[in-house]
């Protein structure tokens, strides 16, 4: 078949394979399928071959036959149709239950596309509570008697309107003061929506950055350099940060490149438009860099995200959490574009956040790993890490992984079962760069040790309020760090120092240095600044800080 064929030679780039991909393609426009597994098999063929094209040609069809497939969908049978329910492929229709956060993104995004899914639930229970508190007053004896469900409250209310009931639904929850509450009622409902991708750019056939220039594989799949911990430590000839509006397309295109796969997550969610950095690393690969609108960004550590583009097509992501000169990261690549150059974009996406953050040393956890995690555990995701000089950090571990290692030197059929790889991914790997010394780490778990410090402090604080006490503290800090005063602080600066102080206060910088203070007061102005990535970066260089709240967690943790 044309569609298999085409499928199996995609990461290719002989002469040969390259002359019968583009025959293959030029072959497409004449051929009809009609299986729903064949569609999905020409369909990851074509977003590989337009994200790695071996030319021109190549491109300029795959791009072609991706904007012809939902006349493919629709020339199926209603049967094979039914098999591309969830399959995010254009012409198509996709459930799940999004969070508000997605769920809003989708009421900007895809107006009139997205509606409640009653097949999923016919009249789910916390929906009421949703609509309790948009009813008008002259209203609520007629709800509350019984009359009508919620359902059918809420079809009759939006039937005269432009949209869907989702639509309508959304369009009541819009006083910004009510935010969080308008969060908390939709995820309580759990509502299952449906989003019609008919003609949806969003979609995975369709969605894409613009790309300014069509880069080609001339020489195939790319492998990371001989040395990791020196290609990652190699500057970056070019990292823009994007204009607001084009910011915004960036942050689409990965929340739309989850949406459609059932998946989100926090970093993209709450992604600023005014702070998406773009890293170009060679032949038509970029990686995105998200900082976090500033009410959504963490006390103490950086979480910024992560997308890897090719030609504009999304290929993958990441988060990152950033705390002093270490980042807790992971690597996801989407099927389609499997067999790709997974390690060489890796090494490409910590290169980056070495950039822009200067963080000297990279945890995955057990769940990037496999633990609790099927999909990583089958795939190998350990050795993935392992051939890169992540190692475990739990010293029999470490040995287990260098005995099995050395078999599949050995032999290369060799594989670790099951159970060998259930221990060899139950703790954290690192890889750690030139100069960067086990001082330097600050344990996970000491996230939460510093918490409990800055519960205490607000506790000793006093106040009527928890708002007053975090005020005290935060002026005590300013004081004993010298900040005399707050004139052209934001209000947005001073939410972020209330936000902080407590933690900070834990380290006790009233001893500090002169020069230690002057770049604290630096950092904490930075935390609520239009850079996060700075205040990452300053959070790197500050090894007063770290030692001191390393310290203090210590002598807590006992």
């Amino acid at each position: 078949m044309i569609a298999r064929r085409l499928f199996d030679i995609r990461n290719q780039y002989s002469a040969s394979a390259t002359d019968e991909k583009l025959s293959l393609l030029r072959r497409l426009r004449a051929r009809t399928f009609r299986t729903a597994r064949d569609l999905k098999q020409l369909h990851s063929a074509l977003c590989f071959i337009r994200a790695f094209p071996d030319s021109p040609a190549h491109y300029r069809f795959a791009r072609s036959e991706l904007r012809e497939i939902e006349q493919r969908v629709d020339a199926l049978t209603q049967t094979e149709q039914a098999k591309l329910v969830d399959t995010g492929i254009t012409g198509t229709p996709l459930h799940y239950r999004f969070s508000y956060a997605v769920a809003t993104w989708l009421g900007r995004r895809a107006h009139g596309a997205v509606s409640i899914d009653w097949e999923d639930a016919d009249d789910p229970p916390g929906l009421d509570g949703i609509l309790e508190q948009i009813l008008e007053p002259s209203e609520d004896e007629y709800f509350d008697g019984g009359y009508v469900s919620g359902r059918e409250w809420l079809e009759r209310a939006a039937e005269e309107t432009d949209g869907t009931d989702f639509d309508w639904l959304l369009a009541q929850m819009t006083e910004p003061r009510f935010a969080s509450i308008w969060a908390q009622l939709y995820d309580a409902a759990d509502l299952g929506l449906t989003w019609d991708l008919h003609g949806a750019k969003f979609s995975k056939s369709l969605n894409a950055f613009p790309a300014k220039d069509v880069c080609l594989q001339r020489r195939g799949m790319r492998k990371p350099a001989a040395s990791v911990r020196q290609e990652i430590m190699r500057p970056l000839e070019s990292v823009s940060r994007l204009k607001p509006s084009a910011g915004a397309k960036m942050i689409d295109v990965a929340m739309a490149s989850l949406a459609v796969r059932h998946r989100e997550t926090y970093h993209f969610n709450h992604a600023c438009p005014h702070e998406v950095y773009l890293a170009d690393v060679g032949e038509g690969v970029s990686i995105a860099i998200f900082g976090l609108q500033n009410r959504h960004r963490f006390p103490l550590e950086c979480t910024m995200g992560y997308l890897i583009i090719a030609n504009g097509a999304p290929v993958g992501y990441g988060g990152a959490s950033v705390l002093f000169r270490q980042v807790n990261t992971g690597v996801n690549i989407f099927d389609e574009y499997r067999g790709s150059e997974a390690a060489f974009l890796w090494v490409q996406v910590m290169r980056v956040y070495h950039h822009v953050t200067g963080c000297t040393r990279y945890i995955a956890n057990p769940y990037q790993l496999g633990t609790g995690n099927r999909e990583a555990l089958q795939s190998g995701a350990f050795w993935f890490y392992y051939r890169l000089g992540y190692r475990p950090v739990a010293p029999d571990i470490r040995k287990l992984a260098r005995r099995e290692f050395a078999k599949t030197k050995r032999d290369r059929r060799y594989r670790s079962d099951i159970t060998t790889l259930r221990r060899l991914t139950s703790c954290d790997m690192h890889l750690a760069l030139p100069g960067s010394q086990q001082s330097d780490l600050f344990d996970e778990r000491w996230i939460e040790i510093s918490s409990m410090l800055a519960n205490e402090a607000l506790n000793a604080a006093g106040g009527r309020t928890r708002k007053a006490s975090a005020d005290r503290v935060a002026m005590s800090l300013a004081a004993d760090v010298g900040i005399r005063a707050f004139e052209g602080w934001t209000a947005t600066d001073r939410s972020a120092l209330r936000r902080i102080a407590p933690i900070v206060a834990a380290a006790n910088p009233k001893d500090w240095s002169t020069d230690a203070k002057r770049s604290l007061r630096k950092l904490l102005r930075a935390k609520g600044g239009d850079s996060e990535a700075n205040y990452a970066r300053l959070l790197s260089e500050h090894g007063t800080f770290l030692a001191a709240l390393r310290k203090a967690c210590r002598r807590a943790d006992r």
